[in-house]
């Protein structure tokens, strides 16, 4: 693959900023009408920031607001965000290798992230014990219908908007924006 090629590298790059900060609003915006969680739970990425940055002081409450009398998780709010960042850059870059990770505008690539993230490395590191499961670790087959759901359809959501804004990218640049879009 020929990074040199200053087209291509801002073709990333813009697909990485534009999509990233696009599915980040998507995907939060999907869990206010489809909450994954029971109130009370700490979620994943809470939990997450406590253990790995809690030495440093920094907890999932760091960065709190309130903003017109609602409580907003800052932290939460910024490592999602930065999630969202990732999760399109490799996208994009994953185009390149694995064209197939575009199938049904991006909403195979949801699917594996809900997979990864959510059946396998979430759990895998203790981050999500459902009060529904009795503390049970948060595996598969330990989660009900409506947290499966809340986080099969934003990942589709999150991931189909990362496909749009990398075909409007694409199309700024006058590349294809089906197939092998790489030159």
């Amino acid at each position: 693959m020929d990074y040199s090629d200053k087209t291509n590298r801002q073709i990333i790059i813009w697909t990485t900023l534009v999509g990233g900060f696009m599915s980040s609003l998507v995907k939060w915006g999907s869990e206010v009408n489809m909450p994954p969680r029971m109130p009370g739970e700490i979620s994943p990425p809470g939990a997450n920031i406590d253990a790995w940055l809690g030495w440093a002081g920094i907890t999932q409450h760091s960065l709190d607001y309130t903003y017109q009398g609602v409580h907003v998780l800052g932290a939460v709010t910024l490592y999602h965000w930065l999630f969202s960042f990732v999760f399109a850059f490799v996208y994009v870059v994953g185009s390149i290798y694995w064209s197939k990770m575009r199938l049904w505008f991006g909403a195979l690539y949801g699917l594996i992230i809900t997979l990864v993230m959510h059946g396998l490395l979430i759990p895998m590191f203790g981050f999500r014990n459902p009060k529904y499961a009795d503390g049970a670790t948060g595996w598969l087959w330990n989660r009900n219908l409506a947290e499966h759901a809340s986080e099969i359809l934003g990942h589709v959501y999150r991931s189909v908007c990362i496909e749009i804004c990398m075909i409007a990218v694409l199309a700024y640049f006058a590349r294809p924006i089906k197939g092998v879009w790489w030159k």
